[in-house]
């Protein structure tokens, strides 16, 4: 059974602001005029590149995926809760960050 921990663009600003969190951007093809909400250290996995690349995410502190709408995100949170991982997926994704008014950086 998977648990996956829906949290809200501010949630997601709050623990990075408190630094005990990872943050993974799940989107397939980031273009060069791509927004990406400004969190330092975004670690970027395609969403089909998930399982393949699961070593480099902690086991020891919670990993918050991001997504352009927040399905990827949430499927990406499936997968690695099934695996034992303390995840969380940001609710509305990147287009939710955007419209809160947070920080946001272009790729």
């Amino acid at each position: 059974m998977s648990y996956t921990n829906p949290i809200s663009p501010r949630e997601v600003y709050a623990k990075y602001m408190l630094g005990k969190s990872m943050f993974v951007d799940v989107r397939e093809n980031l273009q060069p005029s791509s927004v990406t909400p400004a969190l330092k250290n975004i670690l970027h996995i395609p969403f089909s590149e998930l399982e393949s690349r699961m070593s480099e995410l902690p086991a020891d502190r919670p990993v918050v995926f991001l997504s352009w709408v927040g399905s990827r995100s949430h499927q990406a949170a499936q997968i690695l809760s099934n695996k034992g991982y303390k995840v969380a997926h940001m609710v509305g994704g990147v287009q939710a960050w955007q419209n809160e008014g947070l920080p946001l950086t272009a790729e």
